[in-house]
């Protein structure tokens, strides 16, 4: 026996060696756009350097059941990704996660062996021996343990850490190639020849005093149609039976990336880099998002078993949000603002596959429906195509209106379905009879008042038209 066991560990070691050599020669790393460390999986060899406060659910199982769809999926958002190959990737890391297990298992039966004889009283020569093959053999599989758990370690961040950038599944509803109009309200405003940009326009009537994206000032009645909208929204989605939350403004790197967000690039989301709690080159630092934001209420309810009596959770927010300005796209004026006051939801349903799921999302669409209704006379909802969404989105519908100095639509809100796919990555939970499993989640910015007054100004340049429902909050 103990001359199989050696035999066994010595091919192993043989075969794990030449595996990872070809399987690592034939292997393309997947194309995910620009590399990052995850701060949502730490790897074994950072244990001791960063905390780690949590480990995601890995669904790739799951995800590569379909090749087919993976790839149809990948490739309508633009990604050139190779999922065969990809698919062998994480096989091998698998199984090699496998054999590590397997390395212990045998480890340990060998020192259980040992501890027998050495306890069973004075040993004779025959089984001296053996104790000393068996430290000997249990030496060799240690060594082969050790050299299996770097080779791991060093694989976590290239497998499992690229793996976590594939995108959600798309849903059924998700327009391949070109935007859908689902809704259209009134017609487009007639504006005479002579367009002007809204920061001309609040400027001369002395509405806005706008810098740059990062610096804007708004004053007089602008300031109160942007408090009283605010309050308007919230009024509405009262009604709604929907709970107000303050969020946080602040959320750590690891909330960004399950967001989908690449969590080291600044003009994905603000860093903060003078935090002194956080060394500079932690893979967990703090970013400013705004208390109305997907990033606070995830923060809320990450690493958390929710009553399953409890759902839906229905909860908004009025507040800011902090959204970095890109140097790669004209400055738009207020379309543009780095800083917004806003309303945002964030709806959780027990199960993506229920009937709740797709009624909420309906009712949810209705009601902000409702809310722009009463803010302008003419806005569109529109189905988003696959190669606009984000990677953590299933489907987006946005709430567009009509800019006559840009002579295009700019979306002022937008409300997305998610899935599992958040609760997945930030273990939010509930309890079923048979375990756990993860609620779904519908959440979107359905209002950016920035944008909403931007377009109303534009549409009327001569007199800043509140609207009347709006007006009623202010008086």
């Amino acid at each position: 026996m103990i001359n199989v066991s050696c035999t066994f560990t010595y091919a192993l070691k043989r075969t794990y060696r030449t595996l990872m050599r070809d399987v690592y020669q034939r292997i393309i790393s997947p194309n995910f756009g620009k590399n990052y460390s995850s701060a949502l999986y730490i790897t074994g060899n950072k244990a001791n350097k960063t905390f780690a406060y949590l480990s995601p659910y890995l669904d790739f199982d799951e995800r590569f059941n379909n090749l087919e769809k993976l790839q149809k999926n990948l490739t309508l958002r633009g990604m050139d990704v190779d999922v065969v190959k990809l698919k062998e990737k994480w096989d091998f890391y698998v199984k090699m996660v496998a054999d590590k297990y397997a390395l212990e298992e045998h480890s340990k039966e060998l020192t259980d062996r040992i501890k027998t004889l050495s306890e069973s009283g004075e040993l004779t020569s025959e089984q001296e021996q053996e104790v000393l093959k068996l430290r000997m053999q249990n030496r060799i599989v240690r060594e082969d343990l050790k050299a299996m758990k770097e080779a791991i370690h060093d694989m976590d961040d290239d497998v499992v850490g690229n793996l976590l950038k594939l995108p959600n599944e798309l849903d059924l509803n998700t327009p391949f190639n070109e935007p859908i109009t689902l809704k259209s309200v009134g017609s487009v405003p007639e504006i005479s020849e002579n367009k002007k940009s809204h920061i001309d326009i609040g400027t001369d009537l002395k509405l806005l005093d706008f810098k740059n994206p990062m610096c804007y000032y708004l004053s007089n009645n602008a300031v109160l149609f942007e408090l009283a909208v605010l309050a308007y929204a919230g009024r509405i989605f009262d009604e709604n039976n929907m709970v107000r939350i303050i969020g946080t403004d602040f959320g750590r790197s690891l909330l960004v990336e399950a967001s989908g967000l690449n969590h080291e690039d600044p003009m994905a989301a603000f860093i903060i880099e003078n935090h002194n709690e956080i060394e500079r080159d932690s893979p967990n630092r703090m970013h400013l998002v705004g208390g109305a934001s997907l990033i606070s209420f995830l923060a809320m309810h990450t690493k958390q078993l929710i009553d399953p009596k409890k759902f839906p959770l229905k909860y908004f927010s009025t507040g800011r949000q902090y959204t970095p300005f890109s140097q790669d796209f004209h400055n738009c004026g207020l379309f543009t603002a780095s800083q917004a006051s806003v309303a945002h939801v964030f709806v959780m349903v027990k199960d993506a596959k229920s009937e709740d799921y797709r009624m909420l999302f309906e009712e949810l669409l209705e009601t902000v429906c409702r809310l722009y209704d009463d803010l302008c006379d003419h806005y569109r909802v529109v189905a988003r195509p696959a190669s606009e969404l984000q990677s953590s989105e299933e489907m987006r519908v946005s709430f567009e209106m009509w800019s006559p100095f840009l002579n295009q639509y700019i979306e002022i809100g937008y409300i997305s379905t998610y899935g599992e796919y958040l609760s997945k990555r930030l273990l939010i939970a509930y309890q079923t009879p048979t375990g756990r499993d993860f609620p779904a989640v519908i959440s979107g910015t359905v209002l950016s008042v920035p944008r909403l007054l931007a377009c109303l100004l534009e549409q009327n340049p001569n007199k800043f038209a509140i609207p009347s429902k709006i007006a009623e909050c202010i008086l």
